[in-house]
């Protein structure tokens, strides 16, 4: 529909400024047509069409003048017919902002619409963009207070508070850099474990005294990430900070910080109150903080994000190489570049995370490998089994299909002893160290739950709890596995998988196989905090952790290695566009068979899909002349366009704003719309997969409820061999009617798997080494020299003298180094720097090191110390890019343990480009720099003379 510009703006935009808060019929808030030459901006004194119209001075005249809440020029709208672009506009909306500025000295804020679309423009800050709804008048001005506070020529100060490590300094650095030259959108990827979060709140922090931002929102995609970024981001780092949890849709507006979930924001985001106005304005929020970013903006998820016109930053633990492209498209990345990276290798290389490829365990018992056959049955299971009404001789399963078709006590009994007689135990060596089985199914946690009560029922059910998201008292257990010494062992499906946070964890457990390559890494995720996050020693092995064990029952390692891409996780469309598409290809198979009353029929069908949208929605609202077209009859009779295309690519993408939907009704209206379609291409073979799917979920209606009871012998039709035979595509549409309402009533885990009651065993087990040993002249002098000093150590007495920490003189040395030469030990100072145990000091220290008597500082420690201690307290003055080599040049120290000035003149350093290190750093800089590595070099690495 092509509207002129008066209908435009009385039938558009005049409502959805209304939706805003602002009143068209308010002088106080909004005047109409205000001449921008005559009118005095300065005194609040506007003039109208109406007052200058008639008289011979220069006129310009704005659509629409916004006022703050004094009255005086707040933003203007510069209006356009429907039927035109209203980007031709800007040139004259900037004249008109010009003449205001020229009376008061500060700028306005533009907007330009069309009646569709709506387009802001900052010009102080950024370049024009796109919006779902007008700002609301509090949004524009604390807005304007931002940008007379911007002082864009202050130096970046990272808050060392949150964030002390040196990679996360840069990282804040990096992101603050880059919204700071006018970009909007962000991408973190940091491994699990790294501090994602806290760099998170440092950007926060930084922005919020820099003025950029006062009003924040956290989301994330479930509770336990959003009760982190609360409970240890903003109760830990802004204590004095107003700031609000978001469960429900009312919530106090008049706060700074807020964290919600995805989920129960997309319910809110676009409520309106009793007259009509949104809660929420595009512009109320300055921030966000997106945490899992790539699980949280497929869909109608997505659409949250861009109504809420405010800086986006997403954070991910999913490593930059599996994350989707259009998550990196999403948050405008250079190709496949996140705006600020922290992978999981160089985080275990800087000690911030410890590795598991050291110690995976691989096991599968006899059935995982050999399945369960009819012979495999006892006399007394065979019983069982007819008693129950199951024929025994229909017992033949591979072992692929355990715990989804057929259960056996006996194997979850075997990977629950495997576990205990393996795993990482605690400092009193009596108790397995924190861990995490993941299992396959709610029924699975709760078998390897029996099985751990059963073969140890010493520890009276307190060793291993489940912990599933529909218990009520989900978060209680997650607290007790997190601060309490029991239990120790977590069994979960899916609700740990991310999210939680236990350093403490030493032993993970893969009950289950994972198909997913970013879920896989999530769930090792679990594992990787190191020793210096953990707070609770008598949980550790040997009181502290080096690495984190994984039990593999399910040959996800050998997965891996075969398919290093693992099953491709494309998203894909929402469940209710999926079953609109499906509706299109069977009008298009009725027209091609000149089917005309079924065509009406399927037609009738896709013009309620349309009319069930939302258009009340901003995200279906932007599409109201397709959606218009779409249920126009000239759609049919329109030679220019093919009517199918149209409705796939226009109107099929929007069904995911449908309402109301059941997944499992939908599900099952999916599945009848397959066999529709394919009993109209006469597909046998789709039919026949069909039917044991839909009769499966049939079947699982609980017939106990009235509902359902009522509908008993419609459903007892459909799940018997006459229904199935001569079915017509009538029939289908029938389970659509009068089948599909009741599935919302279907039972949540709808596969009962018959459970055998016998034993198993490991049968097979596997030791995985995925990261490189020890280089073979450590391990071999290693084992030489602590041999062959053991063997000394009864019969030497400068041995025992050193061991009793006695004074040993230098005729002891000398007899010392005697006996240790004719033993083939020669000792030199190069021998004792190339001791894996203790690269540096005396041969005195290095006797008593052998015997855990001493423990000799480690270079790598104290070089990290002192280049982190030098970038803390010297942030300000530097670049993301200027940490970076800071921290190259630690890297190459601690390989080579030696550097000079023309060594940061050459490679790896010129990778930095013609700028480093000179004019990057001045000569004081560098020479610092130098100071550093002589200073360490004369302590850590000086030979004595």
């Amino acid at each position: 529909m092509d509207l002129n510009e008066l209908r435009t703006r009385k039938e558009k935009i005049d409502v959805y400024l209304a939706e805003q808060g602002w009143d068209v019929t308010d002088r106080a808030s909004v005047i109409l047509e205000v001449d921008t030459r005559q009118s005095d901006f300065l005194a609040c004194s506007y003039k109208t069409v109406a007052e200058t119209l008639k008289n011979d001075l220069e006129s310009k005249y704005v659509d629409y003048l916004l006022l703050d809440s004094l009255g005086a020029p707040l933003a203007i709208i510069e209006a356009k017919r429907t039927s035109k672009d209203p980007l031709i506009g800007q040139k004259q909306a900037e004249q008109y902002a010009d003449d205001i500025k020229r009376q008061t000295g500060k700028d306005v804020f533009i907007f330009l619409s069309n009646g569709y679309e709506i387009w802001f423009w900052d010009r102080e800050r950024y370049p024009l963009r796109q919006l779902k709804g007008f700002y609301a008048q509090k949004d524009l001005e604390r807005l304007r207070f931002q940008n007379a506070r911007i002082d864009p020529e202050r130096l970046i100060e990272v808050n060392t508070r949150i964030v002390d490590r040196p990679k996360s300094i840069e990282n804040v650095k990096r992101v603050l850099e880059h919204l700071y030259k006018g970009h909007r959108k962000a991408l973190i990827v940091m491994a699990t474990g790294t501090g994602k979060t806290r760099v998170a709140m440092a950007i926060i922090d930084a922005l919020l005294r820099e003025n950029r931002a006062q009003r924040v929102l956290f989301l994330a995609d479930r509770k336990a990430l959003r009760d982190q970024a609360w409970n240890k981001g903003f109760l830990e780092f802004f204590p004095h900070e107003a700031k609000d949890k978001i469960l429900h849709g009312k919530f106090n507006q008049e706060k700074r910080l807020y964290v919600s979930t995805i989920q129960t924001f997309q319910e809110i985001y676009t409520r309106m109150d009793e007259s009509g106005q949104y809660l929420i304005s595009p512009g109320e929020f300055d921030l966000i903080i997106s945490d899992e970013a790539h699980r949280s903006i497929y869909n109608k998820w997505r659409d949250v994000f861009t109504y809420l016109d405010a800086v986006q930053i997403g954070l991910t633990a999913t490593p930059a190489e599996l994350v989707d492209r259009d998550t990196f498209r999403f948050f405008q990345c250079d190709g496949a570049m996140p705006t600020a990276l922290y992978s999981y290798d160089e985080a275990v290389r800087d000690g911030v995370l410890v590795d598991f490829r050291k110690s995976i365990l691989g096991a599968q018992t006899h059935f995982q490998i050999e399945g369960l056959r009819p012979a495999d049955l006892t006399e007394s299971e065979r019983s069982r089994l007819i008693e129950q009404g199951i024929d025994p001789d229909d017992i033949d399963f591979e072992g692929t299909e355990l715990e989804k078709k057929v259960a056996v006590k006996g194997t979850s009994e075997a990977i629950v002893r495997e576990f205990m007689e393996n795993c990482l135990m605690d400092l009193a060596g009596t108790l397995p160290a924190k861990s995490i089985f993941f299992a396959i199914s709610k029924k699975h946690a709760r078998r390897l739950h029996e099985a751990f009560d059963d073969l140890y029922p010493e520890y009276r059910g307190r060793l291993a709890r489940i912990i599933v998201s529909d218990d009520p008292r989900a978060d209680a257990l997650i607290h007790d596995f997190e601060h309490e010494s029991f239990p120790r062992v977590a069994i979960s499906v899916d609700m740990l998988d991310t999210g939680i946070d236990v350093p403490e964890v030493c032993n993970l457990v893969f009950a289950k196989p994972v198909f997913s390559k970013i879920k896989f890494w999530q769930m090792l995720g679990r594992g990787t905090r190191s020793d210096s996050a953990c707070k609770h020693r008598e949980w550790l092995p040997d009181g502290h952790k080096e690495y984190f064990k994984v039990f593999d029952f399910w040959n996800n390692f050998e997965y891996w290695n075969m398919n290093p891409e693992g099953v491709k996780n494309e998203p894909t469309e929402a469940i209710t566009s999926r079953i609109f598409l499906l509706r299109l290809k069977q009008l298009a198979c009725l027209l091609e068979q000149g089917d005309g009353e079924r065509v009406a029929v399927v037609r009738q069908r896709i013009e309620e899909d349309i009319r069930s949208l939302p258009m009340d929605s901003v995200s279906v609202r932007e599409h109201e002349r397709e959606i218009a077209k779409a249920l126009s009859p000239n759609l049919w009779d329109n030679v220019g366009v093919d009517p199918l295309e149209y409705l796939k690519s226009t109107i099929m993408p929007l069904m995911r704003f449908q309402t109301g939907v059941n997944l499992n009704v939908a599900s099952f209206t999916l599945k009848a719309e397959r066999l529709g379609l394919a009993v109209l291409e006469g597909n046998e073979k789709e039919i026949e997969r069909l039917a044991p799917e839909i009769g499966g979920m049939v079947d699982h209606l609980p017939r106990t409820l009235n509902v359902v009871r009522e509908k008993e012998e419609r459903l007892d039709e459909v799940l018997s061999h006459a229904f199935w035979k001569g079915l017509s595509f009538e029939d289908a549409a029938g389970l659509i009617e009068d089948v599909a309402p009741l599935m919302r009533y279907m039972s949540k885990e709808a596969y009962e798997p018959i459970v055998i009651d016998m034993g198993d065993i490991i049968k097979e087990r596997t030791f995985w080494t995925l990261a490189e040993e020890a280089p073979e002249y450590e391990v071999a002098f290693r084992e030489t020299v602590e041999r062959r000093v053991t063997d000394l150590a009864d019969h030497s007495p400068a041995i025992q003298k050193i061991l009793r920490d006695e004074p040993i003189s230098e005729e002891d040395l000398r007899g010392l180094e005697e006996a240790l030469s004719e033993a083939g030990v020669n000792v030199t100072d190069e021998m004792l720097q190339a001791s894996p145990r203790h690269p540096h000091g005396t041969l005195i220290e290095f006797i008593r090191s052998l015997f855990g008597l001493y423990e000799a500082p480690d270079p790598r420690k104290k070089i990290e110390e002192a280049f982190r201690t030098y970038m803390i307290e010297n942030n300000k003055r530097y670049s993301a890019d200027q940490l970076h080599f800071i921290r190259t040049i630690q890297t190459v120290f601690m390989r080579r343990k030696h550097i000079v000035m023309d060594d940061l003149f050459l490679a790896p350093f010129t990778n930095f480009g013609s700028t480093a290190p000179v004019p990057m750093f001045d000569e004081d800089d560098l020479v610092a720099f130098i100071g550093i590595c002589q200073g360490l070099e004369r302590e850590l690495f000086a030979v004595e003379a």
